[in-house]
């Protein structure tokens, strides 16, 4: 077997001899195109630039620019497969002749990648350099605003601009410079780890003509810790009305991490109050608590003792929730179940308010929350003074993950009959993969196992009920091995593979579970509605607006064949055979290779024999006889 550079030699070679005897026939542009195209596919083919592109641009722009950019490599080879430069060698003066066309026509795209080729071989802080050199000489020589942009526009690269560049930019032409020296200005870290120094100069001239946008995003990406905590003090003695002092703080609150936030913020509550309580809020993240508790950062704990003495309630739940570590949560909620000077309402109002998410982080297609755990112990006092807070606002502060079970929580609530809190404990436990090795887990999954079971032979009715609303409180994609899942977990075995026939007796149970987030139960639902019994395919017929969404959207070929059985069972009448015949067209339309195209064509060949009024033009059986 030929490694990846035996094979990139190998493709190399090939896509040479290719292109000269391309190259040599007397081809149209259109033909030329077609030909590139195919050697296009080619693994080696962009590295290759230098015996295509000039050749191509020069011979018809038009033409073959979209092709080049498709094909634009990153870095270029030679035949031989080693790195080499385009703009040394034989091909030197051709392409620089190249990047030179392409600036004087202003074709910004083409231009920043053959840029960005010609400097392959250097460093990165080299290229930076180069980068900004070629820079400021083309600026200095732009005369108008609109050829000082152009220049901007073509050297608009993921590079970062040093003070020296930035102040000869901003001298030429501050309203043009000012948003691409926010794009490329460094941040905090670079100053701090590399040892470069605070941008005074562009601070300071950008202050002399008013630029207050240019010099507070400097100030914020670029202040040390130290210097914004003498500024925000200085801010919080020099303004005397709060909203006034607010904003400021706001405007020079930095962009970066901020490693003792803790101590200002703390200072600042003690010389302005409730002044400063709507900045504090909004930047609780910045304090953190640390490893050692008090030992640590003993801020936050002074910040907490102040809230608490001077009843800001808002700001203690804030740093509890945000800020606290996990035990010190859990030992300000003990302290105030244990707190008998309270009243019963005032213990309620302030458990309330610690309650809930702590912060919350959004990505693109997922997100994250933090939730501050109890114990299993503070769990079960805070369950047996307020049972209604642990069902509603503090159930996601005893759910049952890599904290723990919850064993004695679990024991409490069956012990109370507390439906709605073992079904929440249930749906949690249900996704663990336990392990083999003796833990909590085990006397949790074994209780629970047992009181649905014992519930199931009792009341099916009841079950079903039961086992839908747990399996839909079961979030999306937290099931990760199903396989494993039932194999370990005697509770999941018992609701997803046991007890599967018993959901027919609940209509609205098998409704929730084709709406649940998470696939294996919906897949769950499939196999319920594909039953071969009447009371499913009277289910399967109720809810055919339901299923035939598993026709065009991405499954899985075995969930997608659960659901083509209960669509199976769906078309009970040709109403509801013509709902689905349509449907059933689209789907054979899809791309998508590994859709079961056979199985969906025996549901559509079945509903047609049933209802021959559903056929179309092409789908009625054409009988021929005798000529006359």
């Amino acid at each position: 077997m030929e490694t990846p550079q035996q094979r990139l030699e190998r493709e190399s070679r090939e896509v040479e001899q290719a292109l000269r005897g391309l190259f040599a026939l007397p081809l149209d542009d259109g033909q030329l195109r077609q030909g590139m195209e195919e050697l296009g596919k080619r693994w080696a083919f962009p590295r290759l630039l230098a015996l295509w592109g000039p050749g191509l641009y020069f011979r018809n722009r038009v033409v073959f620019r979209p092709f080049i950019l498709a094909h634009f490599p990153v870095f270029t080879t030679d035949v031989s497969g080693r790195a080499s430069s385009p703009f040394e060698g034989p091909s030197a003066h051709l392409f620089k002749q190249w990047l030179e066309e392409v600036e004087r026509r202003e074709d910004v795209e083409l231009f920043r990648r053959l840029y960005s080729l010609q400097h392959q071989g250097l460093s990165w802080e080299a290229r930076s350099v180069r980068w900004r050199e070629d820079l400021r000489a083309r600026y200095a020589t732009a005369r108008t605003r609109v050829e000082r942009q152009a220049v901007l526009n073509r050297f608009d690269l993921p590079l970062l601009i040093d003070e020296a560049t930035a102040l000869a930019l901003y001298a030429a032409d501050p309203d043009a410079a000012r948003p691409f020296l926010l794009a490329h200005l460094p941040g905090y870290w670079r100053f701090a780890f590399m040892g470069s120094s605070y941008w005074e100069k562009l601070f300071a001239q950008a202050r002399e003509r008013g630029d207050e946008a240019l010099a507070l995003e400097l100030y914020r990406r670029q202040v040390s810790e130290k210097v914004w905590h003498r500024d925000a003090l200085a801010l919080c003695d020099s303004i005397p009305e709060p909203g006034a002092l607010v904003e400021a703080l706001e405007r020079h609150h930095p962009s970066h991490w901020l490693n003792e936030a803790g101590g200002t913020y703390l200072e600042l509550a003690r010389r302005r109050g409730q002044d400063v309580l709507p900045y504090l809020l909004r930047h609780l993240r910045d304090v953190r608590q640390g490893l050692w508790g008090r030992l640590g950062n003993r801020d936050l704990f002074q910040l907490v003792d102040l809230a608490r003495e001077q009843g800001w309630w808002g700001l203690w739940a804030g740093l509890m929730r945000t800020s606290a570590t996990p035990h010190t949560y859990d030992a300000e909620v003990v302290r105030l179940l244990k707190d008998s000077r309270l009243p019963e309402a005032e213990v309620r109002r302030r458990l309330l308010l610690l309650a809930g998410v702590g912060q919350e982080l959004n990505f693109l297609g997922f997100g994250l929350v933090q939730v501050q755990p109890l114990t299993d112990d503070t769990a079960v006092r805070l369950y047996e003074r307020f049972p209604d807070l642990v069902r509603g606002p503090f159930q996601a502060h005893v759910s049952p993950g890599w904290v723990g079970a919850y064993p004695k929580l679990m024991a409490r609530a069956i012990e109370r009959e507390d439906e709605s809190l073992v079904d929440f404990l249930a749906s949690r436990v249900v996704m663990v993969p336990i392990s083999p090795e003796p833990s909590s887990w085990h006397p949790v999954v074994e209780r629970l196992s047992s009181h649905y079971t014992a519930l199931l032979e009792r009341s099916p009715e009841a079950f079903a009920s039961r086992a839908g609303n747990v399996l839909g409180k079961v979030p999306a994609f937290a099931i990760r091995n199903y396989a494993e899942l039932v194999r370990r977990n005697r509770l999941a075995r018992l609701f997803f593979e046991r007890a599967h026939a018993s959901y027919v007796v609940d209509a609205r149970a098998v409704r929730d579970m084709l709406e649940s987030p998470q696939i294996h139960v919906q897949a769950l639902a499939f196999r319920v509605l594909a039953w071969d019994d009447d009371r499913a395919r009277v289910l399967a017929a109720r809810n055919v607006d339901l299923l035939q969404a598993a026709l065009l959207r991405p499954l899985h070929r075995k969930t997608r064949v659960m659901a083509l059985g209960a669509l199976r069972n769906a078309a009970r009448d040709e109403s509801a055979a013509r709902q689905l015949v349509g449907r059933i067209r689209d789907a054979m339309d899809l791309p998508d290779k590994r859709y079961p195209k056979e199985a969906l064509l025996g549901v559509l060949a079945e509903l047609l024999h049933r209802w021959p009024a559903l056929r179309g033009p092409t789908e009625r059986p054409v009988v021929y006889g005798e000529a006359p």
